[in-house]
């Protein structure tokens, strides 16, 4: 098999455990959590430590294969109510084989252009910059990338409490697209570096919004909010010559599954099931799960408040 495609199948298995790190946004009643598959639509003040992921990947021709794992932080530290910025990281590791390392340093800028409260409507955009040689050195066994990648991004979030209808109001969804556009195309050992389009969503069903607006639930189920999520990746340039076996460059790769988030007061707590939907995501159902913690509600006054603004008043009900 060519080294370019050994190395994309390897990143790719890397890519789809990695561990997603997100934050939760409040819009008018509506309580969008912290995603495992994409971010959520908002500006926040939030730590997530940590995030984790697992996931078998796949070998040519069509067998298991490494077992990836992953362990992720990310800071999020809002500079007016509508402009945050972002720093995270994560260790990964696999098993058949062992390896270990460093992702690169990961830094996002993100604006939430428009939000209409009674709509539960909210859309943003953001940059995000993984800036190369920042992890593991090349010596290691799983070294990061020697080179950045820019990625713009679109976030969108709209819940369905303005509608007339009892059953329907506690639905939500969210959505994001992204472009990485890697600096370096094409590395010295003749391996590829592909432009990606990543795009997913998610279907929410808010328990908490359920028992706050619509009729009072038992206990243990009033700050549930389950949903169904996917994100899917897809090479669009620079893919590199096609192969001649089971997988491609140019391939799709991507994961779906059901969610459950805990949503407290200080913190949330969500898991996922990650199901592939093809033998280049992954050969069995892997998992995710976060814990995140809100420091806009920790210390409102000081560490959870913009920068350039007055602290952000708190739901009371939640």
């Amino acid at each position: 098999m060519p080294r370019y495609f050994d190395r994309a199948m390897t990143l790719a298995a890397l890519i789809l455990s990695a561990s997603p790190v997100y934050a939760h946004t409040i819009v008018g009643n509506r309580v969008f959590p912290a995603t495992l598959t994409i971010d959520d639509p908002g500006e926040n003040d939030e730590l997530v430590l940590p995030a984790f992921s697992y996931l078998q990947g796949t070998n040519w021709p069509n067998q298991p294969g490494p077992l990836s794992y992953s362990l992720g932080w990310e800071y999020d530290k809002t500079i007016t109510p509508d402009i945050a910025l972002s720093i995270g990281s994560e260790y990964d590791w696999t098993r058949n084989p062992k390896a270990e390392g460093w992702s690169n340093i990961d830094t996002e800028a993100k604006w939430g252009f428009y939000q209409d409260p009674t709509h539960e409507f909210i859309m943003s955009v953001g940059v995000d910059a993984e800036i190369g040689n920042t992890g593991s050195p090349q010596s290691a066994s799983i070294p990061s990338d020697p080179f950045s990648t820019i990625t713009p991004k679109f976030f969108i979030g709209k819940g369905f409490g303005d509608t007339s209808v009892d059953w329907l109001k506690p639905f939500a969804v969210t959505g994001e697209v992204d472009y990485s556009i890697p600096t370096v195309t094409v590395n010295d050992d003749g391996s590829y570096n592909p432009t990606v389009l990543t795009y997913g969503a998610t279907l929410q069903y808010s328990l908490l919004y359920e028992n706050s607006y619509i009729h009072q639930l038992p206990e243990v189920l009033n700050r549930l909010i389950p949903a169904f999520e996917g994100v899917f990746n897809t090479p669009v340039a620079n893919e590199g010559p096609e192969p001649i076996d089971d997988f491609s460059p140019r391939d799709t790769t991507g994961v779906v599954g059901p969610s459950l988030y805990y949503i407290g007061q200080y913190f949330e707590v969500g898991v996922m099931a990650q199901i592939p939907i093809n033998h280049a995501s992954g050969t069995h159902v892997g998992a995710l799960a976060v814990l995140d913690i809100f420091l806009d509600d920790v210390a409102p006054t000081s560490l959870g408040k913009p920068l350039f603004s007055a602290p952000l008043s708190p739901l009371a009900h939640y």
